[in-house]
């Protein structure tokens, strides 16, 4: 293998955050007249899916502090869809990675794989909902809005899908994710209406991110206000959104994937894999490889995603729960995305072999970029090629001199953000 060289960078995002996130929360609950809605003695539910939101601890346990000042029973209904495996103890497992466990918030905490049919649409569909949070007086919805990896549309990943697919539970995701991208765009919202008339929804609380995922804006909605907020903060949510410098790319290294980091552990908005969309309103990178390098533990070994790599580490393959990963991918509908690719002993082995495959002429460099993982892009390493291209950009930074690419004993890349 010829020397080759990388440079560490920094891309410069949108930095905006919310230093007093409990006191926006509480500003933007008294907005929706938020102590009128609580009676004394009311049993709320307060849902929390399994993405890894900034401050989330913190967001649920001021909702909390806010419902019991007005006398309210608060509990945490875990809200994620066929994630956590479709069971009641990796539902548990996934929240506790967050640190919301009843020792550490101080209220009952309730999963449940039991679902109830809520309704139907008028062709027939059924409309699933969570049997322990429709027992309950009252329900709060908290969730990020951001750009889904599976579809485009304007309304994507929000309060809306929390109320189909996060208390759906496994069925209702399902049911969801069999009827395709189209239905994906299509039905989340008319299902979350049926569920908006039906269930005891009391309000939403929508957060969106900035380019270092940090609580950029938080907004509390009445029910009818649900779409609105998913539309607006999907809209800036596509604004800001980190991206990969460039848009041609020969391999690209991820250090780690993980359910944490996405619901695909792979964001497709950032290195592609969304197979349908309207045209014009989305233009995923051209990448030739993709190498992966590990699960994160949050995972909990759902590798859901890694079907849109070329090659992974025998490290990787071996952290793989085929049976959390086949639940996700099955419900989700795209079988694709857990694919398994070319499987190598070592790093080393991974990227000399599609190192080997680019047909590049004799002098021509390599397009080569490392990332941590697909939220963090504000650093990584490029090759030459890629620095010519981008150095005269107003919001990139180099960081360090040229470093030459190896290996180490354990024939691991050296280069590590």
């Amino acid at each position: 293998m010829k020397n080759i060289y990388l440079r560490r960078i920094s891309q410069v995002f949108e930095n905006k955050k919310i230093d007093n996130i409990s006191g926006k929360i509480i500003q933007e609950l008294e907005k929706i007249k938020f102590s009128e809605k609580i009676k004394p003695g009311m049993r709320i539910g307060i849902t929390v899916g399994s993405r890894g939101i900034d401050n989330l601890d913190l967001i649920v346990r001021t909702v909390i502090q806010e419902v019991k000042k007005y006398g309210g029973s608060p509990i945490i209904i875990a809200a994620m869809g066929s994630h956590g495996g479709a069971t009641v103890e990796g539902q548990l497992s996934i929240l506790e990675c967050y640190r919301i466990t009843k020792e550490k918030i101080g209220v009952p905490i309730k999963a449940t794989t039991e679902i109830v049919e809520l309704g139907k649409l008028e062709n027939g569909l059924p409309v699933y909902f969570n049997k322990i949070a429709l027992s309950l007086d009252g329900l709060i919805i908290i969730n990020r809005v951001k750009v889904h990896t599976s579809f485009k549309s304007d309304i994507e990943s929000g309060l809306c899908k929390m109320l189909t697919v996060g208390l759906g539970g496994h069925k209702g995701a399902s049911l969801v994710h069999s009827l395709g991208v189209k239905g994906l765009a299509e039905y989340i919202v008319k299902f979350a209406e049926v569920i908006l008339k039906k269930a005891p929804i009391l309000c939403g609380i929508g957060i969106l991110e900035n380019g270092y995922d940090k609580a950029y804006k938080i907004r509390a909605v009445n029910p009818e206000g649900f779409q609105e907020l998913d539309r607006k903060f999907l809209k800036e949510c596509k604004r800001i959104l980190p991206r990969l410098p460039v848009s041609d790319i020969d391999i690209l290294v991820v250090q780690e994937i993980g359910k944490n980091i996405s619901g695909t552990g792979i964001d497709t908005n950032i290195v592609g894999g969304i197979t349908e969309f309207p045209e014009g309103i989305f233009h995923p990178p051209k990448i030739k490889e993709i190498i992966l390098l590990d699960l994160t533990p949050e995972s909990h070994g759902n590798a859901h995603g890694v079907g849109l790599a070329t090659a992974i580490t025998q490290r990787l393959y071996n952290k793989i729960d085929f049976q959390a990963t086949y639940t996700n991918s099955i419900a989700s509908g795209f079988l694709y995305k857990s694919r398994i690719p070319m499987i190598f002993p070592t790093e080393e082995k991974a990227f000399k072999t599609c190192l080997g495959v680019l047909g590049k002429l004799p002098g021509e460099l390599p397009r080569i970029i490392i990332i941590k993982n697909t939220l963090k892009l504000d650093e990584m390493f490029v090759s030459e090629p890629i620095w010519e291209e981008i150095k005269d950009q107003k919001n990139i930074l180099p960081l360090d001199d040229w470093k030459e690419l190896k290996f180490d004993i354990q024939r691991n890349l050296n280069l590590r953000i």
